[in-house]
C-alpha cells in the first residue's frame, strides 16, 4: 500500500478504538455495576457484566460497529416501569400508555430511524428483563442511566 493509504488506515484506527473506549466509558459511568468480561476468540465485541443480588444480572456488549446491546435479567418490575415511563419512548406496542400500572407482559418500541429495538418484560414474578439490540451508544446510554437512577429511588443507600 502507499504510504498515505497506510497512514489514513492507521488514523482510522486510532479513532476507532478511542471511540470503544469512549462508548465504554459513557456505558459505565450510566450503569457502574458493570465489569469488564475478557474478549474470546471468533467476536470482536466489547463485553461487560454485572450481577447485583436484588437488582438482576446480565451483560451489555459494544459490537464492532458501535452498536450496544443490553441482556438483564431478574430485574424488579418496579425499577423496568420507572427506567421506561421516565424514558417517555414514543410508542411501546401492548402498552396503553405508560408501564407503571401495566400487567405483566412483553413491550417494544422499534426505532424506525436507527433500526434499534428496545425490549422490556414484566414478568409474573415481580421480576421482568431489559432487552436492547443494535441500539446507538447515546440512546443504550439513556436506558442503562434510567435503570440506575430507577435502582437507586429503590435503594437510597447503594
Amino acid at each position: 500500500m502507499q504510504p498515505a493509504v497506510l497512514q489514513a488506515i492507521d488514523t482510522w484506527e486510532l479513532s476507532w478504538n478511542q471511540m470503544q473506549a469512549s462508548a465504554v466509558a459513557a456505558v459505565k459511568s450510566a450503569f457502574p455495576f458493570l465489569a469488564d468480561q475478557p474478549r474470546y476468540v471468533g467476536c470482536d465485541d466489547i463485553r461487560m457484566q454485572y450481577e447485583q443480588s436484588g437488582r438482576g444480572e446480565g451483560r451489555v456488549c459494544l459490537d464492532d460497529e458501535g452498536r450496544v446491546s443490553i441482556e438483564f435479567q431478574a430485574v424488579p418490575n418496579t425499577v423496568i416501569t420507572r427506567a421506561v415511563d421516565e424514558l417517555q419512548l414514543p410508542y411501546l406496542d401492548h402498552a396503553a400508555g405508560t408501564l407503571h400500572g401495566a400487567p405483566p407482559g412483553t413491550y417494544v418500541y422499534n426505532c424506525e430511524s436507527t433500526n434499534a429495538e428496545f425490549e422490556f418484560v414484566l414478568g409474573t414474578g415481580g421480576h421482568g428483563q431489559v432487552n436492547v439490540s443494535f441500539a446507538r451508544v447515546p440512546d443504550a446510554t439513556g436506558v442503562l442511566d434510567a435503570l440506575m437512577r430507577a435502582f437507586s429511588e429503590r435503594h437510597p443507600d447503594g
